[in-house]
């Protein structure tokens, strides 16, 4: 059952049993995230809604993480990768609700990640507004990453993206980070606003600057972010466009672990939280 936060003709659905998602985003009267999953993926409940990506972010090469004397296999959910953290398809525990705010939390299970650990979410709907805040909170020693996956509807007419950034990650052919950053060139370049329907991207923005903005032909949503969120993914599928905020890049763990820097990686230490905040506003345009 999803709980549905209610501020004048705005509504949020959150659903606790799959994955503690925003299942539901309805802005001015119409529905804004994508609610059944998207065709072409391998996991159906990576492609819809707006998920939690935690305690990593994106994919990480081969399923493999190793750390601080630890060494794990992830399940591999993108084919010989695993990929958008683990608690997207968890039950999530309701311990605050109201009519405009939910909070929830979710325990780590160490069989799907070695080092434990507890997540927390808090959703709160105002005017015009969205405030959206997740936590992880370490147990032991461990990396962690935080960022949210919005799988947002796709619309004809005049739809636009703009992410303030000057420079992607270089990846393989997989979409593996090398560690290496690029300009971005004309066909990457969403600093001025940018029709969605001339783009085709799966690419990691670093260094980028609050906020993201996505606009539908009557709505421009503004995504706000602060520290330590830097690097801003921008997803374009036929159905959805995905921009997601997050604080880390994707494979990082790897990346650290290889003498690579500003990967945004968060090294705690037992009883240590990683937290991170997005703020949603919108307008008519």
């Amino acid at each position: 059952m999803t709980v549905r936060l209610t501020n004048g003709v705005d509504r949020v659905e959150v659903d606790p049993d799959r994955g503690g998602r925003m299942a539901s985003l309805v802005i001015a009267g119409r529905e804004r995230l994508v609610r059944e999953p998207c065709s072409h993926m391998v996991e159906p409940m990576l492609a819809w809604g707006c998920y939690l990506m935690a305690p990593f972010v994106g994919r990480v090469f081969e399923g493999t993480v190793q750390w601080d004397g630890t060494k794990a296999q992830l399940r591999r959910n993108h084919g010989p990768h695993a990929i958008h953290g683990v608690a997207f398809d968890e039950r999530w525990t309701v311990t605050e609700q109201a009519e405009d705010f939910v909070a929830l939390t979710c325990r780590l299970d160490t069989r799907r990640w070695p080092f434990g650990g507890e997540l927390s979410q808090r959703f709160k709907l105002e005017r015009g507004k969205l405030e959206i805040e997740a936590s992880v909170t370490a147990e032991r020693p461990m990396p962690a990453a935080l960022g949210w996956h919005p799988w947002f509807v796709r619309e004809t007419g005049d739809m636009r993206v703009a992410v303030a950034s000057e420079r992607v990650l270089v990846v393989d052919e997989d979409l593996i980070p090398t560690g290496e950053t690029t300009p971005v060139d004309a066909a990457h370049d969403l600093r001025s606003s940018r029709p969605v329907d001339a783009l085709r991207l799966d690419d990691v923005y670093t260094e980028a600057r609050s906020p993201a903005v996505l606009s539908w032909p009557d709505l421009e949503l503004s995504l706000a972010f602060d520290a330590p969120i830097e690097t801003v993914v921008v997803y374009t599928h036929p159905a959805a466009i995905c921009v997601e905020p997050q604080t880390a890049w994707p494979d990082a763990i790897r990346l650290a672990r290889e003498g690579c820097e500003g990967t945004g990686l968060a090294n705690l230490e037992a009883g240590q939280r990683l937290t991170a905040r997005t703020t949603w506003t919108w307008r008519p345009r």
